[in-house]
């Protein structure tokens, strides 16, 4: 059997796609760990401590690995045209969201000094904007590819 040179551009991506959503998954508990993992939390007036938000955002950002990761493996998969288009929008929406969880829609802690704003927060922009570049080339290359 032999592949088209689309069908692989497509594998390649796939997996290209499968360890960002990996990596996207890792890098705020282990790479560039958020804040809890220094040791800081937020004590209330009741004394009890619970993490800051740039715990929720490594924890967003688990989600949003995982269904990259399986976005990445459809992608890999898929035989059809437009089903590697569609994949290819939503790896671009789900690498968008990845980018604006630190930033816009969760956020991290507002001390320019800590860690989660310090190396996290850059670290999971630039991932989201490195899945939106796989993601319009994988657009790219299932627009020009001839129909099967």
């Amino acid at each position: 059997m032999i592949m088209s040179k689309n069908s692989m551009t497509s594998r390649v991506l796939g997996v290209f796609a499968v360890a960002l959503g990996l990596i996207v998954a890792v890098v705020p508990h282990y790479v560039f760990p958020v804040c809890q993992y220094s040791g800081m939390l937020v004590q209330t007036m009741a004394g009890t401590y619970i993490p800051m938000r740039c715990y929720w955002t490594a924890t967003a950002e688990v989600g949003l690995g995982a269904v990259i990761v399986v976005t990445g493996l459809l992608l890999f998969v898929s035989r059809h045209i437009e089903t590697r288009m569609a994949l290819g929008f939503v790896l671009g929406a789900l690498g968008a969201v990845a980018a604006l969880v630190p930033t816009y829609l969760i956020g991290v802690c507002a001390n320019p000094m800590h860690p989660c704003r310090i190396a996290t927060q850059p670290a999971l922009v630039l991932l989201g904007m490195v899945t939106v570049i796989f993601a319009i080339i994988a657009i790219a290359t299932a627009r020009g590819a001839p129909r099967e």
